[in-house]
């Protein structure tokens, strides 16, 4: 089972990225189930997900990086169970630190998981994250097997320069791309680094999230 995860600070692109992504799996007719993370009791973003006709499972009250690890891994298991999809796209909270996440995986004891770790940079915060949330912002990157620095229409030369070379510095040899989550042509991209999504046609994009 195909387990993407797509990490990066609040704002930076998450939601809007995993609709786009879902909406390309079920045009083409791939299982797609979306797992979500929120520090709160009422789900937002998994409201709008029902709303566009995603199946969604979210996890509440805590973090799937310390105290949700266990709920998470039981939501795999549960939905590969009942649903047996062939991708699963989960999104954390933007304050997760994926190293957690990945450590607790191997634990999983249902059908053998392929996970891929994309994490989305802000290019106009970035500068500030990383002075006030270096270790969060750098185990991101680090754990990262792709890097999208997104906001590319909004962002300078001297905003994407910065990121760039923010990632270079903490991992060297990473593929970094360049766009914006809600372009069909950041999914072009994407295929070329993830198999699974090779071959699907861009769908009409859904709304933007604004996340």
């Amino acid at each position: 089972m195909n387990l993407l995860l797509v990490t990066g600070f609040l704002g930076a692109g998450k939601t809007t990225l995993v609709l786009n992504l879902a909406a390309a799996l079920a045009e083409r007719g791939r299982r797609a189930a979306i797992v979500i993370n929120e520090l709160g009791e009422v789900g937002v973003d998994d409201q709008l997900m029902r709303r566009l006709g995603f199946n969604v499972w979210e996890l509440l009250n805590g973090c799937i990086c310390c105290t949700l690890s266990g709920d998470l891994l039981n939501t795999l298991y549960q939905l590969d169970t009942d649903y047996a999809p062939d991708v699963v796209l989960v999104e954390p909270t933007g304050a997760a630190d994926p190293r957690n996440v990945l450590d607790a995986l191997p634990l999983y004891r249902g059908r053998p998981l392929h996970v891929t770790v994309i994490t989305i940079l802000d290019p106009l915060r970035l500068p500030l994250l990383m002075e006030v949330l270096t270790p969060l912002i750098t185990s991101q990157i680090q754990r990262a097997q792709l890097v999208l620095i997104g906001k590319a229409d909004l962002a300078t030369d001297v905003d994407i320069d910065f990121a760039r070379h923010t990632v270079a510095d903490l991992h060297p040899d990473i593929p970094v791309l360049v766009g914006h989550a809600a372009q069909p042509a950041t999914l072009d991209t994407l295929r070329e680094h993830l198999p699974w999504l090779s071959g699907f046609s861009n769908p009409t994009p859904p709304p933007s999230a604004g996340m």
